[in-house]
């Protein structure tokens, strides 16, 4: 669920983050930027590849942590972590924005030894339904699976 994005002139972090609706915390973690200076115009960088809808963004507020967040959005704490590039022992700080899956999108984050029916299991969906969902499927250990549910109706 990753792309790569070409650095252009003018381009800040910050820029680039609202072009590839991500976060600037986001570039920062998955570059392993510590600022703009570390921009190179014509470089590649790698930034999170937010489509369909299956994602959003949402600012932390004074006396949130990384586990009331993934409560408040029904996530695993370290596939919250995960998806933000943050290890547990990192502090989030207010207003600072953190990516999380919208509304009836479940993630979930592979293990050494996946399978394609250990997946399907976890999300309680069919193999066509995780093809059609996933794009590129290689079960590496840490890649990203998402399943969107239907909405009720």
């Amino acid at each position: 669920m990753y792309t790569i994005y070409q650095v252009e002139y003018g381009d800040t972090i910050d820029s680039i983050a609202k072009k590839t609706k991500t976060t600037s915390s986001n570039i920062k973690n998955l570059n392993g930027f510590n600022s703009d200076s570390d921009l190179m115009v014509g470089s590649l960088i790698i930034v999170p590849k937010i489509s369909n809808q299956l994602f959003e963004i949402y600012r932390v507020r004074k006396g949130d942590s990384i586990y009331s967040i993934a409560k408040m959005y029904n996530i695993d704490p370290e596939t919250l972590l995960t998806l933000n590039g943050l290890d547990k022992e990192e502090y989030i700080y207010p207003e600072q924005e953190i990516t999380v899956p919208t509304k009836d999108v479940i993630v979930y984050v592979t293990k050494q030894g996946d399978t394609i029916n250990a997946v399907i299991n976890n999300l309680g969906i069919d193999a066509n339904t995780l093809n059609d969902e996933n794009e590129r499927l290689f079960l590496l250990e840490d890649q990203l699976v998402v399943h969107k549910k239907e909405a009720n109706m």
